[in-house]
């Protein structure tokens, strides 16, 4: 059989592959975009897009058409104790504009925008149902995959391929890339209810002694919910039943209570729900001669940090950028390519980092880490130079990393005000 040949081969209909084909549309190239899905259904849960995400959006001449949809534009996030305290409010507002907001949203709906800008190029050619085989090689440089739709085998001949199938990336592993995987203690239950009336415009966590439950407007009459359940308690959640959960989750907050006890009845079967698993991936390298890899496939993080989808999106545009040098000099190897990890490994490395860090504060039950999470929430709200660090990093805009005397100043501060 032979293989039909293409400028670029993406492997992954996610956000970043897509964004990908959409970046590099505009230079003429054939594009195969393969994905197992047809099309990829999102889970029942909500979609952050950081301000760094929506100027990517913005860039591309999407950004006004999502507006326009039912999605919510969110300009704050508030933290409140389990036992009612309130601990601080992220305020978006103080961001520069145009970006001063953080858009949350369905992800269908953005998948949608993104799948009818691709059917606007006709050089982009999207192959659904296509489950990813195998790596073709030349020597010891990639030249195209080798995927199967229906049980009939796909060749696809490149100079370049692209894996952008996430943190379980069966491309990362034919392209032979050493690489570390780590499954993180704790998950969430995720489900989308009506919004109720009495819920305000902004987004809401719920902390406590191994206890995070988050509620996020996502449209006009939406709202997605998030409770942490550990891993290895999953099957037992699901043995007591779904009544039991939604009864644990309203038993949390008076406020909980108030606003989701009528949303959450409507929830009558585990369809309606998934569990969210959390990953942690570490790349030895993301590129080969002749390959790529992006978003979770590369550094799947925590989610905590409320990047992944906008890092997956910030790695396409960064490697749309090279892969153009590269077109027009005819060079796709190992060293071209790696201008791509070198300008976005140290940003990656230091939103994981910290992922890790708000994991280990955020959904402890140790009594002097949960003592010390509150007092930084705290610290937040009274010193805005705190607060800007934190809303920098998270936003996208300024990686800067909390030192070792902001630290101090979070732990050991008792006054001051912004």
């Amino acid at each position: 059989m032979s293989a039909k040949k293409w400028d670029l081969v993406i492997v992954g209909g996610g956000a970043g592959g897509l964004v990908l084909a959409l970046a590099l549309a505009q230079k003429g190239l054939q594009i195969a975009l393969l994905d197992q899905k047809s099309p990829p259904i999102p889970p029942p849960r909500g979609e952050i897009l950081q301000p760094n995400g929506l100027r990517i959006l913005d860039e591309l001449g999407l950004l006004n058409d999502l507006l326009a949809a039912d999605v919510h534009r969110n300009r704050a996030v508030h933290f409140y104790r389990t036992s009612g305290q309130h601990l601080c409010t992220i305020d978006y507002a103080r961001l520069p504009g145009p970006y001063a907001y953080a858009l949350i949203l369905l992800p269908e709906v953005l998948q949608r925008r993104l799948l009818e800008a691709l059917t606007r190029h006709p050089n982009i050619h999207t192959y659904w149902g296509a489950r990813f085989q195998s790596v073709l090689w030349e020597d010891d440089r990639v030249v195209g995959v080798e995927a199967d739709r229906g049980g009939k085998p796909l060749l696809f001949q490149a100079p370049v391929v692209v894996g952008g199938d996430g943190a379980g990336s069966r491309v990362r592993n034919a392209f032979g890339i050493r690489h570390r995987a780590r499954q993180y203690a704790d998950g969430y239950f995720t489900t989308v209810v009506d919004r109720p009336q009495g819920m305000k415009e902004d987004s809401r966590y719920y902390l406590g002694k191994r206890t995070i439950f988050g509620a996020f407007p996502v449209s006009q009459n939406r709202t997605y919910l998030f409770y942490m359940i550990p891993r290895v308690q999953l099957e037992a959640v699901k043995a007591r039943g779904l009544d039991s959960l939604k009864d644990e989750m309203l038993s949390l907050h008076p406020e909980i209570a108030s606003l989701f006890s009528n949303p959450l009845k409507a929830i009558l079967s585990w369809d309606q729900c998934a569990f969210m698993p959390c990953f942690r991936v570490n790349c030895a390298a993301w590129t080969v001669k002749g390959g790529a890899l992006i978003g979770d496939a590369a550094h799947a993080m925590n989610p905590h940090v409320a990047q992944g989808r906008n890092a997956a999106m910030e790695d396409a545009m960064v490697l749309a950028r090279v892969l153009g040098d590269c077109y027009d000099r005819g060079d796709f190897s190992q060293e071209a390519l790696s201008a791509y990890e070198r300008a976005r490994r140290p940003d990656v490395d230091l939103l994981q980092g910290l992922g890790n860090e708000m994991t280990a504060l955020w959904n402890s039950g140790f009594p002097p880490l949960v003592w010390a999470r509150d007092r930084i929430f705290r610290s937040v709200q009274r010193h805005a130079s705190l607060h800007d660090k934190m809303l920098g990093t998270v936003a996208g805009l300024h990686l800067r990393p909390l030192n070792l005397s902001d630290r101090w100043k979070a732990l050991c501060s008792t006054g001051g005000s912004r």
